[in-house]
């Protein structure tokens, strides 16, 4: 979708002048309340399992290092003597 002023492609519908020319954009090409506040909320869900996944893939990883520190006999730094 193009700006009525400068015509080129909009940056965004949610704010209500053009990234470009900084022109007005008219009521119908702005997205209304209810739709920015749907991409929002959408934004936070995602926000929220991307950390949940990282979060996750941490503890997986901590797991996993517990698990090699005590099985190897000192992680090959050593001769094994005494």
């Amino acid at each position: 979708m193009d700006c009525p002023h400068c015509h080129r492609l909009l940056y965004s519908r949610q704010h209500p002048r053009c990234g470009h020319c900084g022109g007005l954009l008219p009521e119908e090409l702005r997205l209304a309340t209810h739709e920015i506040d749907a991409i929002k909320a959408e934004i936070r869900e995602i926000d929220a399992r991307r950390a949940k996944a990282k979060e996750k893939e941490q503890e997986e990883r901590e797991a996993a290092r517990r698990r090699n520190d005590g099985a190897g006999g000192g992680g090959g730094l050593g001769t094994g003597f005494g």
